[in-house]
């Protein structure tokens, strides 16, 4: 059997400097050097089947109360997702401590532009 692709209803920013987006180049330069910039820019495929199965085994690991871990079982091997591993996968590094895009710089450039 076929694995069916999901079809895609996010799309990527278009973070590349050209001639016809210049009043944005320093937003595209906020962007690309944030720690965000691999999450915003993964394109990676998400097929049916899979995707009803991680959420037909889908259960939470509970801390505090709260969740904490998601656990699933995707053909037969089981998958824990917690904040460290989506730290990791996304090259956030962000568990030692907070780091964010500069909000004086974004608030800056919104004012600029009228925003």
């Amino acid at each position: 059997m076929a694995l069916i692709l999901k079809s895609s209803h996010n799309y990527l920013p278009y973070l590349f400097k050209h001639d016809k987006n210049t009043d944005f180049h320093s937003v595209i330069d906020i962007l690309t050097s944030s720690k965000y910039h691999t999450t915003l820019t993964i394109n990676a495929p998400v097929y049916l089947d899979n995707l009803r199965e991680v959420w037909a085994n889908a259960d939470f690991l509970l801390k505090n109360k709260k969740p904490f871990t998601f656990i699933s079982k995707v053909t037969r091997k089981h998958t824990q997702i917690t904040p460290q591993s989506i730290s990791t996968t996304f090259n956030l590094n962000d568990m030692v401590g907070m780091e964010s895009v500069p909000k004086n710089d974004l608030h800056n450039e919104f004012i600029e532009r009228g925003i």
